[in-house]
């Protein structure tokens, strides 16, 4: 699966880069979806997600690991800050840490 150290630091510039804002994000413009798999790396090194929508629709999004790696750390980030669930995670690379989500004391 090749996915070279210059490949990593070109796709988290382009992930930079190409960052999507939310300024005209509407309830009535996004899909919703209630299942997920994520699939092994393709030859090219890139990843596969499906989504299966709410509607029965499937949707097929590829990406490269860095992004993939960088949205599931956003998804737990919200996930951990909105208390449903506990997240603890350090993600690293090369030794560099990338992000730390931690636990969140709340009062029950």
């Amino acid at each position: 699966m090749p996915f070279t150290a210059s490949a990593k630091s070109d796709a988290h510039a382009l992930f930079d880069d190409q960052r999507p804002s939310s300024l005209g994000l509407t309830e009535e413009g996004v899909v919703g979806f209630v299942s997920a798999m994520c699939f092994r790396p393709m030859d090219d090194g890139e990843m596969v997600m499906r989504l299966a929508g709410e509607d029965g629709e499937v949707i097929d999004l590829r990406t490269n690991p860095v992004c993939a790696g960088r949205l599931a750390i956003a998804l737990l980030d919200l996930i951990n800050q909105n208390g449903w669930f506990d997240v603890d995670l350090r993600v690293t690379d090369s030794g560099s840490e990338i992000a730390r989500i931690s636990h969140l004391a709340r009062d029950l």
